[in-house]
């Protein structure tokens, strides 16, 4: 199953933008392994904000709920990343279904 997964990071007033930095490098260097095998399809950085945008292959909500709690980014931030979560699916299918619908 696809998931498209919005990641919007809040910096917290108690650290500074060079600690931020380096919780965000840490997420890198664990995300764009992810991104070499597979299971983060595409990810994006949003210009001039501090959100990135991830479509991500988990056989499971319950595995994609895994993946995003052992994201270092979440474990160092927590509540000051907010996650909106989308299960998508290619259009293809979808044109599948609007030509059985259709006819």
């Amino acid at each position: 199953m696809l998931f498209l997964v919005w990641f919007r990071i809040k910096q917290p007033e108690t650290i500074t933008q060079r600690h931020l930095m380096q919780i965000w490098q840490r997420e890198a260097e664990a995300a764009l392994p992810a991104v070499k095998a597979g299971t983060v399809k595409g990810l994006w950085k949003v210009t001039g904000k501090r959100e990135v945008v991830a479509v991500i292959d988990a056989s499971t909500n319950e595995e994609l709920d895994e993946i995003l709690e052992t994201l270092p980014i979440i474990k160092e931030l927590g509540f000051a990343v907010e996650l909106e979560v989308h299960a998508i699916h290619p259009y293809e299918n979808f044109y599948e279904l609007i030509k059985k619908l259709a006819s």
